[in-house]
Parts: C-alpha cells; structure tokens; sequence
C-alpha cells in the first residue's frame, strides 16, 4: 500500500528544469547535450520514485539516492525533534512553526532511515506518520 507518494506538482517543476536540456539538443543536437538530455530526464524519473510503501513484509523507503527495504517487525516509526524555524503553511494564511522529520528506526540494525517523501512543517507529516503506524500493524497481523 502507498502510504505517501511524492506530489505530481513537484514532480513537474523538475521537469520544467529539463526545458534548457531539450532547447539545448534543438539547438545544437551533439552527443554532450544529448548526454545532458538523458541525465536530467533520469533525474525527473527517480524524483518521480519517491515515495514510501508498505507491503506484506516491507518498509519500503524510497529516497532519491537510496531505496531501503525493512521488515515490518524491525520497523517503528518515529518523529524527529522539534526544529525551530518558520514555513508557509499548506493552508494558507499563517506560518507553520516547529518542523519535524519522521523516521523508521530499524530495531535490529539500531539505525534510523529517514523518510524523504515526508515534509518537515506542516499537519502532513502527522498524517504519514500515523498511516504508517497503522499500515505496519496491519501488515504484522496479517
């Protein structure tokens, strides 16, 4: 089950970063720039990758440099410390304060994976943390 996936909206501005790429092999189709071309679609590709997943015995973490399996009896989710700073709000109007970054400790391994798809402010990273737990129970029990 996907339990946060990365937003579609983000994934375009990554795209749109690629518009110098594809000018640049319309302009002057060389090897280099195709090279360059096929680098920045690679890049709006794993971007598009990011998320995390539970399955029938599976954490599954994707980040954008690495993608961490963990077996749902190691994992327990777990939210970073309070970081100071201000954010806009995902609602509009006033600041978000106190960022947090949610991370699955692996119990046997005795390290913490950190949870890329997950923002640091907001009312959104409560939500992933909570499907999480819930996701993890359910596949434990069955």
């Amino acid at each position: 089950m996907v339990v946060a996936k990365i937003s579609k909206f983000i994934v375009a501005c990554v795209a749109l970063l690629m518009v110098p790429a594809i000018l640049r092999v319309v302009v002057d189709p060389s090897m280099i720039n195709v090279v360059w071309l096929l680098l920045s679609g690679a890049v709006v590709v794993r971007v598009n990758q990011i998320a995390v997943y539970v399955n029938d015995g599976w954490v599954i973490i994707s980040n954008f440099f690495k993608t961490t399996h963990i077996p749902v009896w190691e994992a327990e989710v777990e939210l970073g410390e309070p970081e100071g700073g201000l954010a806009l709000s995902d609602a509009g109007g006033r600041y978000d304060e106190g960022g947090q970054t949610l991370y699955i400790r692996r119990q046997w391994h005795g390290d913490m994976v950190h949870v890329g798809v997950a923002p640091r402010y907001g009312k959104e990273v409560t939500r992933i943390h909570d499907e999480l737990v819930l996701e993890i129970q359910k596949a434990r029990a069955s």
